[in-house]
């Protein structure tokens, strides 16, 4: 009965792993709707919480690979999600700074390898655009956790307006904002890096968008068969 379960769960786990990167991809949307709702609203903080733990959990289940390369993933992983909910309920600036710091080193990991998946992938299928098109929102994601990490680190590294954010203050909206109109190229408005390592990292993460764009998705497209 025991091994029949566990038969019908692995049944059911390879049919999802065909699908592995447009369930990142959902989870990476819910996330990015619901950041501006929380920073509007505090109350569903928990929600995005939850979100951003998923994404991490499925991306976790797209990097089905060797148990050795699984058990350094959820080494990154689970310190990722635990420091963000601690961060959450027990506030502090340390429990803060710790959990961007396991964000970072988790999403630019995953980004880094989930990349070197797309560009390996023989087949241009439906899920391996959405694997492209989530290597393009963790980007985004991974340099707004960057942005925010130096900001505390090193208060002054961004100039925006006084109004921006809720009290005055940038929000991780904020951050994420001015990282994806950096790696659109699309130009800045309100906040701008004014220190020598966030205009560095600003300037690296729009050639990173440039060329990842011109290059990368332009190929997929042009060979997909869905």
């Amino acid at each position: 009965m025991h091994g029949r379960w566990r038969e019908s769960l692995r049944v059911r786990l390879d049919g999802l792993s065909a699908y592995r990167f447009r369930i990142l991809l959902f989870f990476l949307i819910l996330t990015l709707l619901i950041i501006p709702m929380a920073v509007m609203y505090p109350e569903l903080n928990p929600l995005f919480l939850v979100f951003f733990s998923m994404v991490i959990i499925t991306g976790v289940f797209a990097a089905q690979r060797k148990r050795y390369f699984l058990i350094f993933i959820m080494l990154l992983a689970i310190p990722a999600i635990t420091a963000r909910w601690i961060s959450y309920l027990f506030p502090s600036a340390a429990g803060e700074i710790t959990g961007h710091l396991f964000a970072i080193l988790f999403f630019s990991f995953f980004a880094v390898y989930l990349l070197g998946i797309v560009l390996r992938a023989r087949t241009i299928t439906g899920d391996t655009i959405a694997g492209a098109i989530s290597v393009y929102l963790i980007m985004g994601l991974a340099w707004a956790q960057i942005y925010q990490f130096m900001d505390e680190i090193q208060p002054g590294s961004f100039a925006y307006d006084s109004g921006t954010g809720p009290g005055g203050v940038l929000s991780l909206m904020d951050y994420v904002y001015f990282s994806f109109v950096t790696i659109t190229t699309l130009g800045y408005g309100d906040i701008y890096p004014l220190s020598p390592a966030a205009e560095s990292a600003a300037s690296f993460e729009a050639v990173t968008g440039t060329i990842y764009i011109a290059v990368l998705i332009a190929r997929l497209v042009g060979s997909m068969e869905w």
